[in-house]
C-alpha cells in the first residue's frame, strides 16, 4: 500500500512542473482583446442587417422626390461604417495573434531563474490605464464644462463630473 502512496504522491508532484500549453488564455489583456474582437464582429454583423434593410429603404423611394439622394447618403455612410468594422476586426485579428506569440515568450521567460513574474501585473495595470483613457469619449462644453458620453460596448453612460464653476 505503502509503494502504491509513494507513487501516486511522485506523480502529483511530477505534474506540478506542466508548462501551461496555453498560456494566453490566463493573460488579462488577451482576453480583453478577444472581447473587443466579439464587440467588433457583433457590431458588423448589425451593420450589414442594417444595410440590407436601407438597400431595401433606397430601392422603395420614389424617383425625382429628393428622398433618393438622403436614402443613397444613408446606403453609403453604412458602407463606410461597414469598411471601418472590417478594419477593426482585422486589427484585432493580428493584435490577438501578435500579443498570443508576446504571451508565450514572456510565459516561457517567467519560468526562468530570475525571469519576470507571470501575469506582469504592472503592464497589465499600464494596459487599463490606457484602455480608459482611450474609451472615454469626453467633451468639454462652455456651459456644462467636462462631459463623458457612453464609453465603448456599454450601454449606460459614464458618470460625469459636475460642472465647474469659476
Amino acid at each position: 500500500m505503502k509503494p502504491l502512496l509513494f507513487i501516486a504522491f511522485a506523480l502529483i508532484l511530477a505534474s506540478c512542473t506542466k508548462k501551461n500549453p496555453n498560456p494566453e488564455l490566463s493573460d488579462a489583456i488577451y482576453m480583453d482583446l478577444q472581447e473587443e474582437l466579439s464587440i467588433a464582429d457583433k457590431a458588423l454583423e448589425e451593420e450589414t442587417k442594417n444595410l440590407a434593410s436601407l438597400q431595401k429603404e433606397k430601392d422603395a423611394v420614389v424617383p425625382q422626390t429628393g428622398q433618393v439622394k438622403y436614402a443613397l447618403k444613408k446606403v453609403e455612410d453604412s458602407l463606410a461604417k461597414i469598411d471601418r468594422l472590417k478594419q477593426q476586426k482585422q486589427f484585432f485579428e493580428i493584435s490577438l495573434e501578435t500579443r498570443k506569440h508576446l504571451v508565450a515568450e514572456r510565459y516561457e521567460e517567467s519560468l526562468t531563474e530570475g525571469g519576470r513574474p507571470w501575469p506582469d501585473e504592472a503592464e497589465i495595470a499600464d494596459y487599463r490605464a490606457i484602455i480608459k483613457i482611450q474609451r472615454e469619449k469626453i467633451a468639454y462644453d462652455k456651459v456644462q464644462g467636462m462631459r463623458k458620453y457612453v464609453p465603448r460596448g456599454t450601454t449606460e453612460p459614464a458618470s460625469a463630473p459636475s460642472p465647474s464653476k469659476h
